[in-house]
């Protein structure tokens, strides 16, 4: 049987018989596929490294993964609602006064103002540390009050912190206790770990529940004690742990839905109303609403200065908040007020008068005067009586002018009490 020679163009060397094509070895040598790519000229090392890594390569077909990327309406565009726009201020500037309940009917505004409130919140400090470490612990507690690895860095001189923008946390109605608080992760071989819940996440940030009525009354338990608290435990398996969740608490009710329970109406701070707009504000609102939707990037960018600036005057409020005075006759005829309406929580006249309180520093003054406590007292006592029902809605205007009556009465009734212009 005579072999058959190899192909010309493979180079034998001298003495050496070529193997017959069909050897075993000979078709082990026949390509599968093309021809690999050779780098035989590479013009810098960054070209080698480069072609090594497949860059500049056409890049093989996926599939888009679908996310988008969400431009919130600004706050400073919104038309009309002063009332509304004004409570979410005090508490944007007021971080402790407490949560604030929006109440009106669908399609006022409510959700898009509460969406819109993270782009004027300050930028809140991020720990660096496992253990959530920021330094203001250790203005309040030094060093002791902070994780041994956070304390040398302190004594370094090294950040604690970074700051982060404000986020907007919406709460599903679904969500799970687990979810909301947090729960212990047991994995076979390693040590439990907690796993924060949606209400740590949300600390310091916005945390926003769309219609009220629709949670369960469990979940409402849990969010309204621990953002009234500021921080919550949670317990499992013989462990517990501490966290903090001081968030911007807002949330949205239409009582023609679902009624809300007087006991989750009256733990928020401030009750805003939300009101249908006039026909020239609707025409506004529609061409702004037009021009975002065509253009968010660009429509957002028209309001960038005055959203900054609005930024840094909240952030000088919430500087002199600390130093605003409340004189003694203001506290003593919030309190009169308060007890002639027979409200016998003293969360109503706390919610006021820091409520006030933070009026005066969102003004740049240093003293609350009457015009502080008439500006605030409706947001602050309405709906406090009675559970939130479409009657109690459209009684509020009524209510209104009773609460604005008590207030001049108790003034009227007051010693020497001085007139705004006297306390300004």
């Amino acid at each position: 049987m005579t072999s058959t020679p190899a192909p010309a163009d493979d180079a034998v060397p001298e003495g050496w018989q070529p193997l017959p094509a069909d050897h075993p070895l000979q078709r082990r040598r026949t390509p599968a596929g093309p021809e690999p790519e050779l780098i035989t000229s590479v013009r810098s090392l960054q070209d080698l490294i480069d072609r090594a890594l497949g860059r500049g390569h056409p890049a093989s077909p996926q599939e888009d993964a679908g996310l988008a990327e969400v431009h919130p309406f600004p706050f400073l565009a919104l038309v009309g609602q002063r009332e509304m726009r004004l409570a979410l201020l005090l508490a944007v500037v007021h971080p402790g006064l407490g949560g604030v309940l929006l109440v009106g009917p669908a399609g006022v505004g409510k959700s898009t103002a509460a969406r819109g409130v993270a782009d004027i919140v300050p930028p809140v400090p991020r720990s660096l540390c496992y253990y959530g470490c920021l330094p203001e612990d250790i203005a309040r507690g030094g060093l002791e009050a902070v994780c041994s690895d956070c304390a040398r860095k302190y004594q370094a001189g090294e950040p604690l912190a970074v700051e982060d923008r404000a986020r907007f946390v919406e709460l599903p109605p679904t969500v799970s206790l687990e979810a909301l608080l947090g729960t212990l992760e047991a994995r076979p071989g390693q040590r439990p770990r907690w796993r924060k819940g949606v209400l740590a996440q949300a600390d310091r940030h916005v945390l926003y529940l769309d219609e009220l009525g629709r949670y369960p009354e469990p979940v409402l338990d849990a969010v309204l004690e621990a953002v009234h608290r500021g921080h919550y435990t949670v317990h499992r398996g013989g462990l517990a742990v501490t966290y903090r969740s001081r968030a911007l608490l807002i949330a949205s009710a239409d009582p023609e839905h679902a009624p809300v329970a007087r006991r989750h109406v009256e733990r928020f701070s401030l009750r805003a109303r939300a009101l249908p707009l006039t026909p020239a504000q609707r025409r506004t609102l529609y061409r702004r609403v037009q021009a975002w939707q065509a253009a968010p990037d660009a429509f957002g960018a028209e309001y960038a200065a005055e959203t900054q600036a609005l930024r840094d005057e909240v952030r000088a409020a919430r500087e002199l908040l600390p130093q605003v005075h409340l004189d003694d006759d203001l506290v003593r005829v919030a309190v009169q007020v308060v007890d002639g309406l027979g409200l016998a929580s003293t969360r109503a006249e706390y919610a006021w008068l820091e409520a006030s309180r933070a009026h005066a520093a969102a003004a740049g003054r240093m003293h609350v005067t009457p015009d502080d406590l008439r500006a605030t007292v409706t947001l602050a006592l309405r709906f406090r009586a009675r559970a939130l029902t479409p009657a109690v809605v459209q009684d509020a205007d009524d209510e209104d002018e009773r609460l604005r009556a008590a207030l001049d009465a108790a003034w009227a009734a007051a010693p020497s009490s001085p007139t705004p212009e006297e306390a300004a």
